[in-house]
């Protein structure tokens, strides 16, 4: 008779094996967790360093519009502001210093930094333009600007250059085009055969310097003509934002002058300047330009048949004020108009009336302005860089001030790097400013260059 037994030894060997695999599995999970718990806080970290950096750039942006809201500063507290817009701190986190800069490009001509904002009515205003103004865009086609000058304008005749609908009918995905003013830049993209290029330039990255791949012809991307100088485009020369508001100073709407009552007598104008408006509006003219009152006079037959002559009472020291109290019409707004106090030589000279020469002399003559005789386009009248009848033509078209801006900042933080660049358009029509637009630009790049400490704090962004 056999009679089984238990190996005692086997039996523990076993037991160890299962023990091992066991804290084996129990290590593996721990290690995970601890793995999952790292990943988790550095995702973490990396996250809240982000978010701070989009909250260091805000700051910036809430910073430029407090400054372009404050009425009382002139075109230079926006335009060139290093005390307000460059390097300032914002926030010691004890390992970082988080800073924000509010930049543009400098000049049209010229690739270099200023810290301040553009404002869009040193800008033409693009849904007014022309096919000869995009011509003079560097780079730009005929079939190109044809094309966009379709892809906007409100009829379906096709230019010979150009495209309208029943092409877009034709592309493998068709698709309507708006045939009326597009609201913002890059929807322009969607027209035939326009680029990115004619948007924006040669300058890919938006970093307003000339790089090593945007002046090599084609051979890496942007293409461009190889010639040494960034090229523009059209967002350097053109805006869809530029609106004037038709109020005074104070942002109170101005007075029609055509139809505001005369009794009581409106705030500035005397007893002659009332009968002189009372005798135009008796005999059916309408005043089109507040200028015509500059000196200005009317006959009048009294009721025995005797002629009598009214002077308005006008001189030309007082336009500049009755400009701000009153306009022509009650029109709130008054799209695209080009600010005689900002915008370049280059700008000016494609206004209607205003030639190379006259757009010259108000780049010249506006340098020595004091704030107060710049706050109205009545200074062109009294500097006498045009005559009367000059300044009625091109007054529709000009103003001497801004309500839409665009605006660039970039947030970061020394020594890490960390940053985030953002651009937007703010809009001060109204009771409070509105942001139009907002981009976030950080995944093309450091904007520009830094000093050599920060840049080189800044070169890995993580």
């Amino acid at each position: 008779m056999n009679v089984s037994r238990h190996n005692p030894t086997v039996q523990s060997g076993i037991a160890l094996v299962g023990v091992l695999v066991i804290v084996g599995l129990l290590s593996m999970i721990i290690i995970s967790l601890l793995f999952r718990m790292q990943a988790a806080t550095t995702a973490s970290a990396t996250s809240l360093r982000s978010e701070q950096a989009w909250l260091i750039t805000l700051s910036g942006l809430d910073r430029a519009i407090d400054v372009v809201s404050d009425s009382t500063r002139t075109s230079l507290g926006w335009i060139d502001n290093p005390t307000d817009f460059e390097h300032q701190l914002v926030y010691d986190d004890g390992s970082d210093k988080w800073y924000f800069s509010v930049f543009r490009r400098n000049e049209l001509e010229v690739g270099e930094i200023a810290f301040g904002v553009v404002d869009e009515a040193s800008k033409l205003p693009l849904n007014g333009t022309n096919v000869i103004q995009l011509m003079k865009l560097p780079n730009m086609t005929l079939p190109a600007a044809e094309t966009l000058a379709d892809f906007v304008d409100s009829d379906s005749i096709t230019r010979d250059n150009g495209a309208e609908q029943d092409l877009y009918d034709l592309m493998p995905v068709a698709y309507s085009i708006p045939n009326r003013p597009v609201s913002f830049l890059d929807e322009l993209l969607m027209a035939q055969g326009v680029s990115a290029g004619y948007l924006y330039g040669e300058d890919a990255n938006r970093n307003h310097k000339l790089d090593a791949n945007e002046n090599d012809a084609d051979t890496l991307f942007p293409p461009d003509n190889q010639d040494g100088i960034l090229g523009d485009g059209l967002h350097r020369f053109f805006t869809l934002h530029s609106r004037d508001w038709n109020v005074n100073r104070n942002n109170q709407p101005r007075l029609d002058i055509n139809s505001v009552p005369l009794d009581p007598a409106p705030a500035g104008l005397l007893d002659g300047t009332i009968s002189f408006l009372e005798a135009k509006r008796m005999a059916n003219e309408p005043i089109t330009s507040i200028s015509e009152l500059v000196d200005a006079s009317i006959t009048v037959t009294e009721e025995n048949q005797a002629q009598r002559e009214l002077n308005s009472g006008i001189g030309l020291k007082d336009l500049g004020q009755l400009m701000d109290r009153y306009s022509t019409h009650a029109l709130r707004i008054r799209p695209g108009r080009v600010n005689i106090n900002t915008a370049p030589t280059s700008i000016l000279a494609q206004v209607e009336g205003i030639d190379e020469t006259l757009a010259n002399a108000i780049v010249s003559a506006r340098q020595g302005l004091n704030p107060e005789m710049s706050r109205s386009v009545a200074w062109l009248l009294e500097e006498e860089l045009l005559d009367a009848e000059q300044f009625k033509q091109i007054e529709p078209r000009i103003s001497a001030r801004s309500f839409q801006f665009h605006v660039q900042v970039i947030g970061y933080a020394l020594p890490s790097g960390k940053y985030c660049v953002v651009e937007a358009i703010v809009d001060l029509i109204g009771p409070e400013p509105r942001i139009l637009y907002l981009r976030d630009l950080t995944k093309l790049g450091i904007p520009y260059h830094f000093t050599p400490q920060q840049e080189t704090s800044m070169t890995n962004n993580g």
